[in-house]
């Protein structure tokens, strides 16, 4: 119980301090993205998950990089959607037959 209430303290605290980081910087987006990664990789790095608290830190500090390129997103998002849930189709169908 008490190390189940340290994991959300860490989390809740971290994400705290870092509404509290973008209040005083004014860099809301993406920043926000930045502090979510760093909350929810530290939770999950205090769970003893490292490889998903490595994946998820990458993909929320991977958006403020993204931002900031020239990329025509009106072309790009909808197929790294499509992409994504390609992905979870066949997984979910292979998932299924195994």
């Amino acid at each position: 119980m008490e190390r189940s209430r340290a994991r959300n303290g860490i989390t809740g605290g971290l994400i705290l301090v870092g509404i509290g980081v973008l209040a005083l910087t004014g860099w809301w987006w993406p920043g926000i993205m930045v502090v979510l990664g760093i909350a929810i990789g530290a939770g999950l790095a205090f769970r003893g998950r490292y490889v998903a608290a490595v994946c998820v830190a990458a993909l929320f500090f991977s958006i403020p990089l993204l931002v900031g390129l020239p990329i025509p997103w009106q072309i790009f998002g909808p197929m790294v959607l499509i992409g994504l849930g390609v992905v979870v189709l066949v997984k979910a169908f292979y998932l299924r037959s195994n």
